[in-house]
């Protein structure tokens, strides 16, 4: 199984970076490294973009809905013109259609068919499959044999960052493929995949090796790798009751093709890690040390209050999801001593989601000592607390929300030391 490599403390290492360096003065240096930071923050935080292109005919479509393992694009002759169509994750099925240079509007539910009648320039189809939130599926319309049908192609493919050429396997890969393919920039091919399509069918069956081993001696540089794909069969496997036909599924391509799709969006991933990765540990992280200094003086506001109280909770220790919880909070905390006029209830829902956030991180099990093993139940009471203070009014809340923080970190400080003197275990 391929696993997507994780990138939630690169993103929350990136956003102190932003956060605190928001309110600076402007500097040719300052912005281009605030520039770099959110760029990075928003690759890392995104799904990768798989395209799926061709010449018409080819099964690209076929191929994006057996791997969204749902029937949503149309696929053969059809009279519906569409554009662009991405397919992405969302909570409910949604359809939105998308112009370059207006608002957008939403549908409930799949209505391709309505929206290609707004004549939109894209339209993103939300499913809720959990694979969605790792990739995002990018249909692009077919090209023609012609040049003047190449540019729509070659221009969306800049939105992707991996990409499925599909050809027809009774006819694979055209000089007019070729043409086409040889204009795309080097870095995209080199995350590429060349499916060869109706690959079921006994003329293309029979000839298979054949193709394969002339396909894999005129790839080049062109391709990551060759594979070949009987997308209805592959469709048909995995549709059988009780249970998916798992051996079919392999013999037809699509155990192949699938985990070649995953390991290509994979490497894409750790690229983009790695990537900011280095911009952390050479400039950010750095920079941010730079900006550490003494403490703000105090006053009698809740937002000092929540920092003294916190700042007690901060033990010496090598506690490094301690860091992160506290690092997590501090935009909060900031938000608060700052502002004068800041609603309950939008600071009590910030503190919800980040707790939120670390229960979920916590149920991991591999972060904490392993005698602390009621701590993600007292995460969990914290976030039922916290929905339950939005509902009340006045100062009190937050001051509540404060103490539920406190300890919290106080029960991290136990959970994450890695040194003898554990404190002492505090119930939320």
């Amino acid at each position: 199984m391929i696993e997507f490599p994780g990138t939630e403390k690169e993103v929350r290492q990136l956003e102190r970076f932003l956060n605190a360096s928001e309110d600076l003065p402007s500097d040719a240096a300052l912005d281009d490294m605030r520039a770099r930071a959110l760029a990075h923050a928003e690759r890392l935080s995104n799904a990768v973009n798989i395209g799926f292109a061709g010449e018409f005919g080819a099964g690209k479509s076929s191929l994006a809905n057996m791997l969204a393992g749902a029937d949503i694009l149309p696929t053969g002759p059809q009279h519906l013109k569409l554009p662009l169509v991405i397919v992405a994750y969302a909570d409910a099925p949604e359809t939105t259609v998308g112009w370059w240079e207006k608002e957008p509007k939403t549908y409930s539910g799949i209505a391709l068919e309505k929206a290609a009648a707004d004549n939109p320039d894209f339209i993103s189809v939300g499913l809720n499959t959990p694979a969605l939130k790792e990739i995002s599926l990018f249909d692009l319309p077919g090209s023609g044999a012609l040049d003047d049908t190449y540019k729509q192609t070659l221009d969306l493919l800049k939105f992707v960052d991996c990409a499925i050429w599909c050809t027809n396997g009774t006819n694979a890969w055209r000089e007019t493929e070729r043409h086409l393919w040889a204009q795309v920039p080097s870095k995209l091919r080199e995350n590429s995949l060349l499916a060869v399509t109706h690959s079921d069918l006994p003329p293309v069956h029979d000839a298979l090796d054949r193709v394969l081993a002339r396909l894999n001696k005129e790839k080049g540089a062109m391709f990551r790798t060759v594979v070949p794909i009987g997308t209805p069969v592959a469709v048909r496997a995995m549709a059988q009751e009780p249970e998916p036909d798992f051996k079919l599924w392999e013999t037809c391509g699509g155990q192949n093709l699938a985990e070649q799709v995953l390991e290509v969006a994979s490497n894409r991933r750790q690229c983009d890690l790695d990537a900011a990765r280095k911009d952390l540990q050479q400039d950010f992280l750095p920079f941010l040390e730079t900006l550490q200094g003494p403490e703000p003086e105090q006053t009698e506001s809740d937002g000092t209050s929540m920092q003294a109280t916190l700042g007690s909770a901060l033990p010496p220790l090598n506690n490094p999801i301690l860091e992160d919880w506290l690092a997590a909070i501090a935009s909060i905390y900031e938000d608060l001593r700052e502002s004068t006029d800041i609603e309950p209830a939008a600071f009590l829902q910030s503190c919800q989601e980040i707790v939120e956030d670390f229960a979920e991180r916590l149920e991991q099990g591999d972060e904490i000592d392993p005698d602390a093993d009621w701590i993600p139940a007292e995460f969990e009471k914290a976030t039922d607390l916290l929905l339950l203070l939005q509902f009340e009014s006045g100062n009190a809340p937050l001051k509540d929300a404060i103490s539920i923080l406190a300890q919290l970190s106080d029960n991290l400080a136990w959970a994450g030391s890695t040194v003898p003197e554990s404190q002492s275990k505090t119930g939320t």
